[in-house]
């Protein structure tokens, strides 16, 4: 870590200044700093930075709280806490609240700056090993169909829902840009976007996790745009920028895809581990999967491509017909269940909440399992 970036938090501006006075080292620069208030957080939780600093000349207690709050939402910052000598009960206080570590603020300029550069650097290494076992062991999953209608944002979000259930970290993007429906699937009414996330400007990690939204489920979600001309201003490198950091903290990026085959879901494509393409027993639906397939191996992605049969036994077109047609057998063949998943889009709960034992959430649920079982 060349240069250690530092948001400062101290309840007033002689504070603030006294601190940034402290810090003499080259090595230490303060990108931002503010109260430990409401407006703070909001300030702390996208700004890009390696260390909480958080500062007081008396015994701490609003920023004991301000600590705790910041713990719970970024877990890619160190929190340091420079105070006067806390008694035990404090200390233990601090601990409990995700402070790394406490420094003395009567201490030479030289020791502050030593032990803030080595709780830095210390955890750093530890979220670098980290991020290297769950690079390892996290799996992008893209649900597509060329045909809407078919059910692969049904898929999406009941396989997110089936994996978090599991004791997953799922993080699920809706890159169905224009039109994407997982905020609904969800009740998720509205929030912040791809597009809004885009608009900053910033692919740290720790900026995009501050656009996902958490869902009751324990699913983190990205919206898709709020409006289709918001839709042009997400670009590949995005796209690539977002998978490959979410990668490293998620053990499954479920992404739910658009009909299209833009240069968006193209980079997708490529960056995922499997492609479940979606497809009823349907001619209209087969013939456009047969030619989807077609593009994905001029891709040469025809090796992560799995088939997964929705709505089975709407037609007299049966799963052996669909595996002869594509020339693969589907991994999942989801039971045409028309009660389970009106009643799960209407009230914005997952199917595999809200009708655990029907054929189709078994199914799904099923297959989650299998998922975890190859990793």
């Amino acid at each position: 870590m060349n240069s250690i970036r530092i948001m400062l938090a101290a309840n007033s501006a002689d504070d603030r200044k006294l601190i940034s006075g402290l810090l003499t080292d080259e090595a230490l620069r303060v990108v931002s700093s503010f109260r430990p208030d409401a407006d703070g957080l909001k300030k702390a939780s996208s700004q890009p930075a390696d260390v909480l600093l958080i500062g007081t000349r008396a015994m701490p207690s609003q920023e004991l709280d301000f600590a705790e709050r910041m713990f719970t939402t970024r877990s890619d910052i160190t929190i340091l806490l420079l105070a006067p000598t806390l008694d035990s009960r404090t200390l233990t206080r601090a601990m409990e609240c995700g402070i790394a570590r406490v420094i003395d603020i009567d201490s030479s300029e030289h020791d502050i700056c030593t032990h803030i550069m080595t709780a830095a650097n210390r955890d750093q290494n530890r979220r670098n090993s980290t991020q290297k076992i769950a690079s390892y062991d996290s799996k992008i999953v893209a649900c597509y169909s060329p045909k809407g209608g078919v059910g692969k944002t049904t898929l999406a979000v009941n396989l997110a829902y089936a994996l978090a259930t599991m004791n997953k970290k799922i993080a699920l993007i809706d890159l169905s840009l224009q039109f994407g429906e997982v905020g609904v699937f969800l009740d998720i009414a509205k929030g912040d976007t791809i597009a809004d996330m885009v608009e900053e400007h910033s692919f740290e990690l720790s900026t995009i996790k501050s656009y996902l939204i958490r869902h009751q489920s324990g699913i983190q979600v990205m919206l898709s745009s709020s409006s289709p001309e918001y839709a042009e201003l997400i670009q590949p490198v995005h796209v690539n920028a977002i998978l490959s950091s979410l990668r490293t903290e998620f053990d499954y990026v479920i992404i739910d895809m658009g009909v299209a085959f833009g240069d968006c879901a193209i980079a997708a494509m490529e960056t995922a581990d499997t492609i479940l393409l979606v497809v009823n027993e349907d001619i209209a639906s087969l013939h456009d999967a047969k030619r989807s397939i077609k593009v994905l191996e001029a891709l040469n992605q025809q090796d992560k491509l799995k088939i997964v049969v929705n709505k089975e036994g709407i037609s007299t077109i049966t799963v052996k017909n669909v595996a002869n047609l594509l020339e693969a057998t589907p991994v999942l063949v989801i039971p045409y269940d028309l009660k389970a998943a009106m009643l799960a889009v209407n009230r914005g709960i997952p199917m595999l909440s809200c009708a655990p034992n029907s054929k189709a959430s078994k199914e799904i649920r099923n297959y989650a399992h299998a998922l975890i079982r190859r990793v």
